[in-house]
């Protein structure tokens, strides 16, 4: 029995033994198909530019190797088996290479590898803008220069009536309000550098409703001056306007006034230009 029990052991013990030597066997037969004697080495490059490609991924599946080029696009290997291998190139925003290629016993050198830049689809913009009416092309180029104080039509008819855009323009713009004379109301601005040797007052009938001596803001309609800052001049009333309904306004002091709304000469108390759909 005991004899049986010690040849079993030595048998076993021989057994392992022999496993081991194949495994053993197995690991050098690997060994020498993957290592080797041969280099592999290029340059990754831009495809028609032959610009260099840095950090391209050069992969060699046949051995489980990889590199990345350098700055100037190299990459190298050594200890290669000789024999054909598959070799991959790869870079972000450039197609992906595949080649194969039989590496002799005294290997490849100065391999360029070509990539072409992979085809982006952009995605569709669509872009709207909202077209300027002809009739105030003029007036958005000024607001552009952002000298003075400019109003359009979703600012003037905020209180839901056009005819209210008085109201909202002295709202809007510092160092103008709006005097009452009788029923009437006039644009007066206290900005004015005061080279009137009297303050107007409005014509005859003016001051008999109560109108006094301020510095009214010149009133350029359309183009057309329809209150000069003048003495004995009939005062703009903002109340009695019976024409189209205002959709833009600008004001200025007389400091800022362009010269298209001051050909008359200097403009001591500003001026308020309006504009209709004309």
């Amino acid at each position: 029995m005991d004899g049986t029990l010690a040849a079993a052991r030595r048998g076993l013990r021989a057994l392992g033994a022999a496993l081991c030597l194949c495994v053993l066997a197995v690991d050098r037969l690997d060994a020498q198909r993957i290592i080797g004697t041969a280099k592999l080495s290029g340059v990754v490059l831009v495809d028609s530019l032959e610009r260099p490609i840095a950090g391209a991924e050069v992969i060699l599946h046949s051995v489980g190797l990889s590199a990345r080029s350098d700055s100037a696009g190299e990459f190298a290997f050594s200890n290669l088996p000789t024999g054909r291998h598959r070799l991959t190139v790869r870079a972000v925003g450039y197609q992906s290479v595949a080649v194969d290629l039989d590496i002799p016993a005294e290997g490849l050198e100065n391999l360029d590898l070509l990539l072409r830049p992979a085809a982006t689809e952009l995605k569709r913009v669509d872009v709207r803008a909202k077209a300027v009416p002809h009739y105030l092309a003029d007036f958005e180029s000024r607001r552009n220069l952002g000298i003075g104080r400019f109003m359009d039509s979703t600012t003037l008819w905020t209180h839901g009536d056009p005819s209210q855009w008085a109201q909202r323009l002295v709202e809007q713009t510092p160092g103008l309000r709006a005097v009452g004379y009788g029923a009437s109301k006039a644009l007066v601005t206290t900005r004015g550098i005061g080279t009137f040797r009297r303050l107007p007052s409005g014509d005859v009938s003016d001051v008999q409703r109560g109108a006094r001596q301020a510095c009214y803001a010149r009133i350029i309609v359309d183009g057309v001056i329809r209150y000069n800052s003048q003495n004995e001049e009939g005062l703009f009333d903002v109340t009695n306007w019976s024409g189209p309904p205002f959709v833009a306004a600008e004001f200025y002091t007389s400091a800022q006034l362009p010269a298209e709304f001051n050909r008359l000469g200097t403009v001591s108390c500003g001026a308020l230009v309006l504009w209709t759909r004309r």
